[in-house]
């Protein structure tokens, strides 16, 4: 029975990893989001991964050795419980593959942190370290978030970039 395992590769080489391992004719997910990279020439729109340095691979472990995963080049290792690989929940993988888009971005309004009224710290900018609600995500920009930051009794609304927060 084919089944989802969690793949762990190597630093910023999950997009690396899973080419080579469906070219063994595994099948593979690498759910990723829209991130924006700043550089010295401006500012980008990128994909990256949405777990960092984890995949999913499907395959039937009595059929395929989990040694030519092991073995793939920018694989670490497949995420086992000492001697076999872990198995993804049934439902879980499926879950994200249905939320996703044809390139597998998955949108943010999928993801439980961008939810209506959740609570964000801010990681990056101004108000580095403060706790804000998200108020709402921008349809129009995916990668956008609106939250309402609590400033000396006042609030205060931000439009910050979906990687500039995180759960608090």
């Amino acid at each position: 029975m084919t089944r989802w395992y969690v793949v762990h590769t190597q630093p910023r080489a999950e997009a690396r990893a899973s080419w080579r391992l469906e070219n063994q004719g595994f099948r593979c997910f690498l759910p990723r989001i829209n991130t924006i990279k700043k550089h010295s020439r401006g500012v980008i729109s990128a994909l990256a991964p949405r777990f960092s340095r984890y995949s999913f691979v499907r395959f039937d472990l009595n059929v395929a050795q989990s040694r030519a995963i092991n073995g793939t080049h920018g694989v670490v290792r497949l995420l086992t419980n000492g001697i076999r690989p872990l198995v993804v929940p049934l439902g879980v993988v499926e879950a994200l593959l249905l939320k996703c888009n044809p390139p597998g971005v998955v949108p943010l309004e999928s993801m439980s942190v961008f939810t209506k009224s959740r609570k964000v710290r801010i990681r990056s900018g101004a108000f580095s370290g403060q706790t804000a609600e998200v108020n709402e995500i921008y349809a129009e920009r995916r990668d956008r978030v609106h939250v309402l930051l609590t400033l000396l009794g006042a609030e205060a609304k931000l439009q910050l970039a979906s990687y500039a927060i995180e759960a608090a």
